[in-house]
This record gives C-alpha cells, sequence and structure tokens, in this order.
C-alpha cells in the first residue's frame, strides 16, 4: 500500500505547468526510487480530478487513477491546481480516496503582480472576453486583505480570488489535513538559477527530482497582440451565443498554443507596475501565513511584488494585431473540416492520378 501522497493543489501560474511537466520527464527516475507519478500523462492526472469534482456518475478516471495509487508499495504525487480552491464536500471525497495514507499537500505561489497579468492572460485563453482592465479592476475592488473574501466563477475579481487568495488555500488545506503537512513553496524572483524552482519543489516534497535535467517549456505564454485577437475572438463567439468551453481545443491549443504562442518573441507584453492596493494585499498575505504556522520552502520575501516589464494595450500597434488576426485566421481555416476534406480529395487524385501513370508506363 501506498505510505505517503504527494497532493500538489496550485495556485494556477506558479510554475505549475513546468512541475507537471519535469514530474512526467523523470517519471521513470522517480520510480526507481519507489515514487509513483500515476497516469500515462498528466492529462490523466487533470481528468482524474475534473471527474472528482463533477457528477458522482462521471468519476471513471478518478476511481482508476487512485486505484493506481492504492496497489503502489511507496509514495504517489498528483499534481493539479484545481485541488486549489475546491471546497470541503470535494475535499471530503478527495480524501476519503486516500483513507489511512498520509497526505501531503504542497502549495506552489509566486509574488501577486507577476500573477494579476498571467491570470489575465490565461482567463483569456480559455475562453473568458473581459478586456485588462476589466479584470484588474475586479481584483482591485474585490482584495480581500485580511478577509476570507469573495470566489466565484462568474466575475472577474471573483475568478481571480478564487484562484489566487493564497491565505485562504493554504488556511482550508490545513484544517483539513493540519498545518504540519501543509507546505508552501514560493516561486523564485527574477534571476535566480533555472533550478531552483524544482530544488524547492523537492525539498518541499521529499521527491528525489533531479534539477539539473532539461524541462520541455510548457504552457507557452502570448504576446500582448495575440492575446487582445484571442479576447476579442472570445467576446465575438460570445455575442453569438457560444460559451467559453465551447471549440477550446481549437482555440487555446491550436489557435493559442501552436501558432500565436510562436509571435510571442516579436509582441510586445503587457507591463503592470506595483499599485498601493498590491502591497497592502501581499502584506496581509505574508501575515496570514506566518499565522497558519504551514511549512515554507524558499523565503516569503518572494511574495513581494515585482513590477511587471512592458507595456499598456492602448500601445499595441494595428499591425501587429493584424498579424496575429491573420495567424489565427490562417490556423481555423485550415482546421475546418470543410478544407481539410477538400484537401483529402485532391490528395487523392493526385495519388491515383500517378497510379494510373504507373499501370500506363
Amino acid at each position: 500500500m501506498v505510505r505517503r501522497v504527494v497532493l500538489h493543489v496550485g495556485t494556477m501560474k506558479s510554475g505549475t505547468s513546468f512541475l507537471q511537466t519535469l514530474l512526467f520527464e523523470q517519471k521513470a527516475h522517480l520510480a526507481e526510487a519507489g515514487v509513483l507519478v500515476p497516469g500515462a500523462a498528466w492529462g490523466a492526472q487533470a481528468s482524474a480530478v475534473r471527474a472528482i469534482l463533477g457528477p458522482p456518475r462521471g468519476r471513471g478516471a478518478w476511481d482508476s487513477l487512485t486505484e493506481e495509487i492504492a496497489e503502489h508499495h511507496g509514495d504517489a504525487v498528483v499534481s493539479m491546481e484545481f485541488l486549489g480552491p475546491i471546497n470541503d464536500k470535494a475535499a471530503d471525497r478527495v480524501l476519503s480516496s486516500f483513507k489511512g495514507m498520509e497526505v501531503q499537500v504542497v502549495v506552489t505561489a509566486r509574488d501577486l503582480n507577476r500573477t494579476l497579468v498571467s491570470m489575465w492572460q490565461e482567463t483569456i485563453q480559455n475562453g473568458r472576453s473581459w478586456t485588462w482592465e476589466e479584470y484588474l479592476a475586479g481584483a482591485r475592488e474585490t482584495a480581500p486583505g485580511g478577509r476570507r473574501g469573495s470566489q466565484d466563477k462568474v466575475t472577474a475579481g471573483g475568478t481571480f480570488w478564487r484562484q489566487q487568495h493564497l491565505a485562504r488555500i493554504l488556511g482550508d488545506w490545513a484544517g483539513r489535513v493540519g498545518a504540519g503537512n501543509v507546505t508552501l513553496v514560493t516561486v523564485p524572483r527574477p534571476g535566480a538559477a533555472p533550478s531552483t524552482l524544482t530544488d524547492r519543489f523537492a525539498r518541499a516534497t521529499g521527491l528525489p527530482l533531479d534539477p539539473h535535467l532539461p524541462v520541455a517549456r510548457a504552457n507557452e505564454s502570448l504576446g500582448l497582440a495575440s492575446t487582445l485577437v484571442l479576447r476579442d475572438l472570445n467576446a465575438g463567439l460570445a455575442e453569438r451565443g457560444f460559451d467559453g468551453g465551447d471549440g477550446q481545443g481549437l482555440r487555446k491549443r491550436m489557435i493559442a498554443k501552436r501558432s500565436l504562442a510562436a509571435l510571442a518573441a516579436d509582441e510586445p507584453r503587457l507591463g503592470l507596475p506595483v499599485e498601493e492596493w498590491v502591497r497592502r494585499q501581499t502584506d496581509a498575505t505574508i501575515n496570514r501565513i506566518v499565522a497558519l504556522g504551514v511549512g515554507v520552502v524558499g523565503d516569503l520575501a518572494d511574495l513581494d511584488p515585482i513590477e511587471v516589464p512592458g507595456v499598456g494595450v492602448e500601445d499595441v500597434s494595428t499591425e501587429d494585431r493584424l498579424r496575429a488576426a491573420t495567424v489565427a485566421l490562417v490556423e481555423a481555416v485550415s482546421r475546418h473540416p470543410g478544407v481539410r476534406g477538400d484537401r483529402a480529395k485532391r490528395n487523392e487524385s493526385a495519388s491515383e492520378r500517378r497510379r494510373r501513370r504507373a499501370e500506363e508506363a
């Protein structure tokens, strides 16, 4: 039977994609040390967590994952940021699956200012259509300070703080498994050695990760022009009655990740100076973390807000937007079933013509 289950529960945009890629790239290495990374790929863990958070009839993916863990003799690790803000009923379902096992919860987090910028882009890639100004104002107006704060899946501020109210997430999990079984890992500040986050995560989890092995880049970010084009696309689709989940495979995986991400190096980035409310919120968060008594790997000073270099939305040129829009349009058209079908027919006709010529020869 498994001795210990490590749950890496987020937060979003805190190196989670990097760490998830790292775990599966070192899956064989960890297995040699008796550590199970369940699932053939990280997508299996993501599907399992979505299943346990959903209706009872659709929990087969979670059952498969937990059965694999139960049959293992050693430690196991599950990483999925949807586990961070879950309510008590959902957490009870998760923890009941590991009854009799030691459960350790690890939360990664980085400073609030950088998180604001990256979370807005993530919400756009996930189908939302809030402008940057709307998103930032929503986060500012609902900043919880030392309070529990609001959380929802509808408003800009509610969705941001649902995923990013670090003190609440740490406090909720400490209440479930005990503060001694919860560890915060701070994401290092810019300029730190590339292996720093891996080393910190390894120390927090006790997993024998090799911080010096290369890791494929994960969850590529977009430039500002591409993000604005994607936002306009989402808004246009919403006006026609489509929601954020419709066409997500095409919009996020194909248009955003495959095509628009390739433009990022040549596009301006969104900048954000540190506002006073961000400093106040950070101070309240750090004070609460200290009071909770959870473990910390890294330095709480890493949570001090950092100015994000870049430009404003109004500074993005029409040319950059047009280029991004053209790339998105080409990707969308090339993926349309009718276009792909016509291409297949043409290729088949050419193949048939070559066959006939060969037979005639």
